[in-house]
């Protein structure tokens, strides 16, 4: 390969990758949930016996809120990497939307080994008053305060990342 086409190979792979960024930070603003009023005060309680708010879940941390269904293919993707920021100390709470019953939420979740928190919104309730539009739908809550959030398929690494960042930027 020559220099030359090497160049234009790496141009279109920029152009390609600032493409996609931006595309998916589009998506990313219009998809946004709405945040209810007080909701990091808003009482969840898990299928693991744990009550608990947004505020409290990550304290002074980013903490992740995800919404996922049982249901949704995505989610099957984006399920291990939440679980393993859990497994690693990330504040995690997540909200089973339209999944069944506790018992079958809880089913799932044993059937794939996850051991994220998880607060069951069987009639879709809850994720009503965010207006969650997508799913898998992550929304990441520091102090309280939501700081950003992302809908469709994430990655270990791209969620540890957007952490990372909150965490050194929003102290």
């Amino acid at each position: 390969m020559t220099r030359k086409h090497l160049f234009k190979f790496l141009r279109q792979a920029f152009a390609m990758a600032a493409t996609f960024i931006i595309v998916s930070l589009v998506l990313d603003w219009w998809r946004a949930p709405n945040v209810p009023p007080g909701a990091a005060a808003l009482p969840l309680q898990t299928i693991q016996g744990r009550q608990t708010t947004l505020a409290e879940a990550g304290g002074n941390r980013t903490a992740v809120l995800y919404f996922w269904g049982s249901w949704c293919g995505i989610c099957r993707h984006t399920s291990p990497a939440v679980d393993k920021l859990s497994r690693q100390g990330i504040p995690v709470v997540s909200v089973a939307l339209r999944s069944g019953s506790d018992e079958e939420v809880g089913e799932y979740l044993k059937m794939h080994g996850w051991q994220f928190d998880t607060a069951n919104d069987a009639d879709g309730a809850w994720s009503g008053q965010w207006q969650v539009r997508v799913t898998p739908t992550i929304v990441l809550v520091k102090n309280g305060r939501v700081r950003h959030s992302t809908t469709g398929l994430s990655g270990y690494w791209g969620l540890r990342t957007r952490i990372g960042l909150l965490d050194l930027l929003d102290s």
